[in-house]
């Protein structure tokens, strides 16, 4: 793909010159060399076809078998009642959408990065197993589930800035008259959002067959300024814009935390992000029951028992796992090889690709960074980037960008692999527009996250379509099973799955 090609998929050229007196790539952005290094199951395919070739190596007989090592799969295995169980990931390491890169001994999300505390109102199971792996403990006077570990609260004076079209704010909903009756039409909601989204009771689930945006077009006089600032923070946390995404999912963004009450919550974000409870988790399972660069490409049930071809991309050796119990935790889609039978329950399904990139900085001096940066431009996709140095100084200083793509463009991310130049060289010019300064210069080197499905958008009629989530001994977990696309609504479907495959 050439570069204009890649402006063109990436959401159309972006105004680099957008103010008079602003940087602009066209005043000179070096296009500096440093090593780029890409991450990407685009060859998934491929391995599945190798596997199949080959004979089984090895057959194991198990109680219980857990496909994918995020936090779903994770949060199974936390809840089962037994020891007699594997958790299948592909990957070298565990997390999923909330994994995390090693640079230079210390941790850096590529994926989810945050979480703020918990309502009271949230489901107990959750609660109760966030609390158990000492992340949380309930503070009374403020009725809230809080962290523990206080050194990964960001200040609030340091959480959020905002790029818009080359002026700065502090947030992304402007603070004028519409932002307010947005609210004071939303506060009829308030309590009755909590999360798991499976509690949502069902006199609301009419909201979920109309989008957002005729939903807000229905009782606001809104204009494309606010609409844009709208459709950004459901990229940011959904996967789709107001237009793609049902009101029940829309609502809930705002109603299941009290974001805009005054009310100061605490913003919890390490550096490696949402892997943090990737790793509480995974220290109180035994390693030889973690067994990552596994692929489960098969499943098929005999008398009762599951057989489970499983691919290993280390050794190159093809398994066969016996099983009574299958808690299935990877993404739905790969459902129409592995198992097509249970396809059905999962098959409107769309995904939003993600990109993660993580530009490693040699200069710590960067004045005005914020430790999430949002950025609104004529291109869409880009959604900013997180700042290393305001959750840790005393580590390298990296700076984390993320974009968000339409899900008809898949075949884009694997693009990326051959223009991951363009990419990186796009990235740069985009946190250089925020600084006004060419950062190029600055970059020692560039990680590239390539999430094919990231997340699944809440398309109206996605929350309330009734599926079969356990069947035979399969239990079915992940936010894609008519869930939001939150770390609370993976925790609990982990739960669920293997309380039931106990």
């Amino acid at each position: 793909m050439d570069r204009r090609s890649f402006l063109k998929v990436s959401g159309g050229l972006i105004l680099l010159s957008a103010c008079k007196n602003e940087y602009s790539s066209k005043d000179g952005l070096q296009q500096s060399e440093f090593p780029i290094h890409i991450d990407s199951n685009s060859a998934v395919g491929h391995l599945v076809r190798s596997a199949m070739e080959l004979p089984i190596s090895e057959s194991t007989s198990i109680e219980t078998l857990i496909v994918g090592g995020g936090i779903a799969g994770l949060a199974a295995a936390s809840s089962l009642r037994t020891n007699d169980f594997v958790v299948c990931e592909l990957d070298p390491t565990l997390g999923g959408t909330s994994g995390a890169i090693n640079i230079n001994g210390s941790l850096y999300s590529q994926g989810a990065h945050y979480d703020l505390a918990y309502p009271n109102n949230y489901g107990k199971d959750g609660l109760q197993l966030l609390e158990k792996l000492n992340i949380i403990q309930f503070n009374g006077v403020k009725s809230l589930w809080e962290f523990q570990d206080k050194q990964y609260l960001i200040p609030s004076d340091k959480e959020e800035a905002c790029y818009d079209n080359g002026v700065m704010r502090s947030s992304i909903l402007a603070n004028n008259e519409l932002k307010q009756n947005f609210l004071a039409l939303l506060k009829t909601y308030d309590n009755q959002f909590p999360l798991p989204s499976t509690s949502i009771h069902s006199d609301l689930h009419h909201l979920d067959h109309l989008t957002f945006y005729d939903y807000l077009n229905k009782y606001l006089p809104i204009d494309s300024y606010f609409i844009e600032a709208i459709d950004y923070q459901m990229l940011d946390d959904l996967g789709g814009t107001s237009n793609q995404i049902s009101a029940l999912a829309g609502i809930h963004y705002y109603k299941c935390r009290p974001y805009y009450n005054g009310e100061d919550l605490e913003l919890f974000s390490p550096q490696q992000g949402n892997y943090y409870f990737i790793q509480k988790m995974a220290k109180k399972i035994a390693t030889n029951s973690l067994l990552t660069n596994h692929l489960v490409f098969g499943m098929k049930q005999q008398n009762k028992s599951w057989y489970i071809d499983v691919y290993d991309t280390k050794q190159k050796i093809r398994k066969e796992y016996v099983t009574n119990n299958i808690v299935y935790a990877g993404q739905k889609h790969a459902l129409k090889h592995i198992h097509p039978e249970s396809h059905a329950s999962f098959n409107d399904v769309s995904y939003a690709p993600w990109v993660v990139v993580n530009i490693e900085l040699n200069e710590n001096d960067l004045d005005g960074s914020k430790w999430q940066n949002d950025f609104l431009s004529p291109n869409r996709t880009f959604l900013g980037f997180v700042d290393s140095k305001i959750q840790d100084n005393k580590n390298s200083r990296v700076l984390t960008a993320y974009y968000c793509f339409p899900d008809i463009h898949h075949y884009i991310v694997k693009n990326f692999e051959a223009s991951a130049k363009d990419l990186v060289h796009e990235t740069v010019s985009n946190i250089s527009l925020y600084y006004k300064k060419d950062i190029s210069k600055f970059v020692k080197q560039a990680h590239i996250k390539l999430l094919g499905h990231a997340m699944p958008i809440p398309q109206p009629g996605y929350l309330t379509k009734k599926r079969t989530l356990f069947k035979d001994n399969l239990a079915f977990a992940g936010v894609d099973t008519g869930r939001l696309p939150l770390m609370f609504d993976a925790l609990d479907s982990g739960i669920q799955a293997g309380k039931k495959s106990s």
